[in-house]
């Protein structure tokens, strides 16, 4: 059973709340492009947690939905003001849009307390948020004094009593950690079998990078969530 919800309605309701507390200086300048972005990655959220299997309450799938609405939020308006070429926000917020998806989800399939899922989400969206204005300016897309800027932005910290708030809760995912943490060390066992009995196999110079890339997520996401999230 999935946690069925009207994301469209939901993504329409966030949206004009975000309208009544949009900065002025976004809306002089961009308030149809800033709030039709708003609504289109509530949408794509809310759809995808909507039909989430492992999430068995509608009130989780619209919570979750809601952190990605609002780091949208904060981090479009953050783009706006930086200086950063508008040609790369699109890009920029789509990568901030999966770090927070894959954060919420795995948090909340863990039982963190929403606390500590809110903090763990903040510490590795600002993180990835970082790379990637690093990245444009490693590439020479942006200027140190851009770069710098992006830097010192944070409208988050400016709105911290301003939510846009559905009074929605995190409950219990359907699936235990248990079990994933059980996949991740076969998966690590299978891959160090198969370096030992078939090492001159050519297929495990694809296959290695992947599995320690994958084992590599898996871990870091857990060491993450034990440092930031108490």
């Amino acid at each position: 059973m999935v946690a069925t919800f009207d994301y469209k309605g939901f993504a329409k309701d966030l949206t004009k709340q975000a309208e009544h507390v949009i900065p002025e200086d976004i809306a002089l300048k961009h308030k149809k492009e800033f709030l039709d972005k708003i609504y289109n990655f509530t949408y794509i959220a809310g759809e995808a947690f909507s039909k989430d299997e492992t999430i068995e309450n509608s009130d989780t799938a619209k919570m979750l939905t809601q952190i990605i609405s609002e780091w949208t939020f904060h981090k479009y308006v953050d783009l706006l003001r930086s200086g950063i070429p508008e040609n790369y926000h699109e890009t920029i917020l789509q990568k901030l849009a999966f770090v927070t998806f894959e954060m919420t989800r795995e948090a909340a399939l863990s039982n963190l307390s929403e606390d500590r899922m809110l903090k763990l989400v903040e510490v590795q969206l600002n993180k990835a948020y970082e790379r990637s204005c690093k990245h444009l300016l490693e590439n020479g897309q942006i200027t140190q004094t851009i770069y710098d800027k992006a830097m010192s932005l944070s409208n988050v910290d400016s709105m911290r009593d301003v939510t846009i708030s559905h009074n929605v809760k995190v409950v219990k995912m359907k699936k235990s950690t248990l079990k994933y943490t059980a996949v991740a060390l076969v998966f690590a066992v299978f891959t160090a079998l198969l370096n030992v009995f078939y090492p001159d196999n050519l297929n495990l110079i694809v296959f290695n990078p992947i599995a320690v890339i994958f084992l590599s997520v898996y871990i870091g996401f857990y060491f993450g969530a034990n440092k930031y999230s108490k």
